[in-house]
């Protein structure tokens, strides 16, 4: 089973500590949402996970292998990361973007196999009809959902999406979640998602990592979650209500 492992995890941008001795643990089967204000430090998070950000200090294990030993291809192939936005640095059309998901697998040229994979996962995203198209015509909802569908390619055992619903409508919100949450199930693979969009995270994610000031204020299930913590993180007096077996959050007001 997938396992993930982050222990004494330190960050500073010149003099400013971004992220004082984040620790974690996942597992296989888990979608962990990353919660809390701007500036917490949750994007920072993922990017030092995924070496984009040297570490001060700690050290993060997937699967038992210290992720800084890696060469960047078989990073690649352990793990695949979704930022917020991106555009194209030069025209390539949606599906050549998809496959590039594929990269870390490839020799010379794709295989019948990785042609069919991305047909395949264009399908299931609703992408068929863009394929062809330049990935930087699209808005931003579309090519967020080809940054997803490029990850999903990718075949890691741990994804780290960015907002993944930025830019998304309600539909597709809801959709594009679903649809990572499925993966993971299908896989039993792991994924970390930062989102300031609670009730998402109450619906799809098995735990919530709260972060405030480059800290980690509260960790657990869902359930850990509660109006004192969000007052207490957020500066805001919410309502958390049930539906249907279903939590979800009421914002009411900021507290002065």
């Amino acid at each position: 089973m997938v396992s993930l492992h982050i222990e004494g995890l330190r960050f500073q941008y010149r003099s400013r500590e971004v992220l004082s001795g984040i620790s974690l643990h996942a597992q296989g089967g888990q979608m962990v949402s990353l919660v809390g204000p701007n500036g917490a430090g949750k994007t920072t998070l993922l990017k030092c996970i995924n070496r984009l950000l040297p570490l001060k200090q700690g050290t993060v294990w997937l699967d038992g292998r210290d992720l800084a030993a890696l060469r960047r291809p078989e990073l690649a192939r352990c793990m695949a990361y979704v930022p917020q936005a991106a555009s194209a640095a030069f025209p390539i059309t949606v599906f050549d973007t998809v496959l590039l998901g594929r990269k870390p697998y490839l020799n010379w040229k794709p295989r019948q196999q990785d042609l069919d994979l991305v047909m395949d996962m264009l399908e299931r995203m609703e992408l068929t009809g863009l394929a062809m198209r330049d990935l930087g015509s699209l808005s931003g909802g579309e090519r967020q959902k080809v940054l997803v569908a490029k990850a999903m390619v990718q075949e890691p055992r741990l994804l780290l999406f960015d907002e993944p619903t930025s830019y998304l409508d309600l539909k597709y919100q809801l959709k594009i979640m679903q649809f990572i949450r499925e993966r993971i199930d299908e896989r039993q693979i792991c994924a970390l998602i930062t989102t300031h969009d609670l009730n998402l995270a109450l619906h799809f994610c098995d735990r919530l990592v709260v972060v405030k000031d480059g800290t980690i204020a509260a960790e657990g299930s869902t359930a850990i979650l509660s109006e004192a913590l969000i007052r207490q993180v957020y500066g805001v007096e919410a309502s958390l209500q049930q539906y249907r077996q279903q939590s979800f959050m009421v914002p009411l007001r900021a507290v002065p």
